[in-house]
């Protein structure tokens, strides 16, 4: 924390409280459900996390969201819940139910040029190896459309690949 600024940026206010907890930032990704990346690059101020995140990190540190993002605690004490319970998630999403975009949100998606994708963690990390390994791609398609005897043929050899691995 710099002595020139009075309100640290909140990559160092999370670095710090995670310190404080004697927490890596693995652990501190394990508990509120980030990549251990993500957590580094909040850390470094490489990325900003949205209000949602921030939730999960001030959730996963146990602390108020105010203690890593002061300029947001007036906000938040005024609107939605962010953290959804469990009983309030739907399987295979990562949203709660009831779940609504925030004004800041809804401003950026309606923004011109932006567009925003909801993707469940397994999309996101497929198009993430996809981005990595973009030789992949003619597979992935042929796949895709594949006739079902194919795609049994294609998974049967997969499952073997899986259990030589393994």
């Amino acid at each position: 924390m710099t002595q020139s600024s009075p309100t640290p940026p909140v990559g160092e206010r999370i670095a710090h409280l995670r310190k404080e907890r004697g927490l890596t930032q693995a652990k501190l990704a394990e508990r509120a459900r980030l990549s251990t990346s993500a957590i580094a690059m909040y850390e470094t101020n490489r990325r900003q996390p949205d209000e949602r995140t921030l939730a999960q990190i001030a959730e996963a540190l146990g602390v108020e969201m105010a203690q890593i993002a002061p300029h947001l605690a007036a906000k938040a004490a005024g609107t939605h819940r962010t953290t959804p319970s469990p009983s309030e998630s739907q399987p295979g999403s990562d949203r709660p139910a009831s779940w609504e975009p925030s004004p800041t949100e809804q401003e950026m998606s309606d923004a011109p040029g932006v567009t925003q994708l909801v993707l469940t963690k397994d999309e996101a990390r497929l198009i993430l190896f996809v981005r990595m390994h973009p030789d992949a791609m003619p597979f992935l398609q042929s796949y895709v459309t594949a006739d079902p005897d194919k795609r049994r043929q294609l998974e049967r050899a997969w499952r073997l690949i899986q259990a030589f691995q393994g």
